[in-house]
């Protein structure tokens, strides 16, 4: 038996025309225009839903970094108040408790506002404005309190 006779036969059909590996690989030159634009279109806007999802986390973690800046800001609200057996006026404010150290700001660079005595009865209150630096809001331009953070 030769080794002819044991490689598998290729089928030709009559009056086709059998086709060289080149002539296949330059058969088809590329893709079209429109394939490309719809390629492009699908691309892009794969882009802007995983970018809009990633804004929206970003938003959501100013928040959260803003609360977590808020709880530290506080205790050493607290130590002034054990220390001094009274806490911080509002005249006062920050400052008198950081001292010579700069007053930290939250996540929009807006300065957090301190209220001394607070609402409902307590001490102090710590109030940051949220994404647009003004009173009031909704969604993620409302105000975060520190009393409502206790609460």
């Amino acid at each position: 038996m030769d080794i002819k006779d044991r490689m598998p036969r290729r089928r030709i059909h009559p009056g086709r025309k059998t086709r060289s590996w080149r002539e296949r690989l330059h058969s088809r030159r590329g893709m079209t225009l429109v394939e490309v634009m719809v390629v492009i279109a699908i691309i892009l806007t794969l882009m802007g839903i995983v970018g809009y999802g990633v804004m929206q986390v970003w938003e959501n973690s100013r928040v959260e970094t803003t609360k977590l800046q808020m709880g530290r800001m506080i205790e050493r609200v607290q130590i002034y108040h054990v220390k001094h057996k009274k806490p911080p006026t509002s005249g006062e404010g920050l400052a008198v408790v950081y001292g010579d150290a700069a007053v930290p700001r939250d996540a929009w660079d807006n300065e957090f506002i301190y209220l001394s005595p607070g609402p409902d009865g307590s001490d102090y209150d710590l109030i940051s404005y949220g994404r647009d630096g003004v009173e009031g809001g909704t969604g993620l331009a409302e105000d975060i309190h520190l009393s409502d953070m206790l609460n």
